[in-house]
């Protein structure tokens, strides 16, 4: 079932040109990670596909409906969006913060049910941190704590920005792990931008490529993610190694 479908989007800033005229189709159970540049779109690009911003040009149907003609409560149920941006403006707890992205799926004066209460914060090993105020934690800890609310929302799709980031390696892959694990077991589709093009190609189904300039690769991962795309996407030669089964693919650094 396709999820999203992209009809010849184009994105600009200021006289630029991000992306010209992409169309693509995105699935239910894929992984797809964005990766680019600095300033190549790729926050530009989830905020239009979230809906808070329009496209240049073209259409988005999400789940065979424009994106456009969504109201904002249902829309608020079919995806969830994790900014790479966070601003707590007053204390809460951890379990309260998550929980909030229970709301769209609350009617009249309901509360959270039990289940989602004993869920919010499992899957991510973040129940000792349930009474925790969000103002003490550590930016790795805040961005956990963001992660597991957009989980909470139980939202078909998943946009989430710059998700790694603050993380240590451990919890970058604690992450990815559980994001994975929601694609496989509940069939949602997990769009989410990354700078670590490696974590990207092991847990990642797609890729889109963006190089800044409009130009733009989609597709399996494994046939986007290549030493000759990335190089010329992020203007530094690459060369992929392998280790048996494990390929990286690194920077070629020349010799002093």
């Amino acid at each position: 079932m396709t999820r999203l479908h992209l009809d010849r989007i184009s994105l600009r800033a200021g006289s630029r040109t991000l992306i010209d005229a992409l169309t693509q189709s995105i699935g239910e159970g894929e992984i797809w990670c964005i990766a680019g540049p600095n300033g190549a779109g790729k926050t530009t690009l989830i905020n239009v596909l979230a809906g808070l911003t329009r496209p240049a040009s073209g259409t988005i149907a999400l789940d065979d409906r424009p994106l456009d003609a969504w109201r904002a409560a249902d829309l608020a149920q079919a995806r969830a969006l994790m900014p790479q941006a966070l601003h707590d403006a007053f204390s809460a707890t951890v379990l309260d913060t998550v929980l909030l992205n229970r709301f769209p799926h609350l009617t009249g004066w309901g509360w959270e049910s039990a289940d989602d209460r004993a869920a919010a914060l499992d899957r991510l090993g973040l129940a000792d941190f349930a009474t925790r105020d969000v103002l003490t934690l550590s930016g790795g800890e805040r961005q956990r704590v963001a992660l597991a609310a957009v989980l909470c929302q139980n939202a078909p799709l998943l946009l989430l920005d710059e998700p790694l980031s603050h993380l240590d390696l451990h919890h970058q892959i604690d992450c990815l792990s559980a994001l994975s694990q929601t694609a496989h077991d509940e069939k949602r589709t997990v769009i989410f931008s990354c700078h670590d093009l490696n974590l990207a190609r092991r847990f990642s189904t797609h890729a889109l490529l963006l190089d800044g300039r409009g130009g733009a690769h989609a597709g399996a991962v494994d046939d986007v993610m290549t030493p000759e795309r990335a190089s010329a996407a992020f203007g530094y030669p690459l060369t992929l190694i392998r280790d048996g089964a494990h390929e990286a693919l690194v920077p070629l650094i020349p010799h002093r």
